[in-house]
């Protein structure tokens, strides 16, 4: 063992996974959550912002509020299904995206939404796990 290996950056009690393989696993769950919940029987769900059908697992979960930091990432109130040329080609379609989103809960409800979209959050280790139990 190398001296000084114990205050390296980044260094943690071997079997213990990073934070940062912890909040991919929960997206990869909850992004598959949101795509089957939004699915009918068939399992063919329907993009939010253009409408366009297809089977769940070709579907993606897209942000109302672009970013994928902490405020945005978990946030299931303004996560939706899109398709892949609206949520990347077209860079989320965030003005009908929004719109929507307005419609079905109000002005106020948006305007909160963005206002905590700028709050910084830090995911903690129980927080992931949580999230990683609740949506699977």
């Amino acid at each position: 063992m190398k001296s000084g290996l114990h205050k390296r950056k980044g260094w943690r009690k071997k079997g213990l996974p990073s934070l940062a393989s912890l909040k991919k696993k929960v997206w990869k769950i909850l992004s598959r959550h949101i795509r089957q919940h939004a699915a009918d029987e068939d399992g063919i769900g329907e993009c939010y912002t253009c409408g366009v059908t297809d089977d769940w697992k070709y579907l993606q979960a897209g942000h109302a509020i672009p970013g994928r930091h902490g405020a945005v990432l978990f946030d299931t109130d303004i996560i939706r299904t899109q398709c892949y040329r609206c949520n990347v080609a077209m860079r989320g379609q965030h003005h009908i995206f929004a719109a929507r989103l307005i419609k079905e809960h109000g002005l106020e409800w948006w305007e909160q939404k963005e206002r905590d979209s700028h709050k910084i959050v830090k995911w903690s280790r129980p927080d992931l796990e949580a999230m990683i139990a609740k949506y699977s």
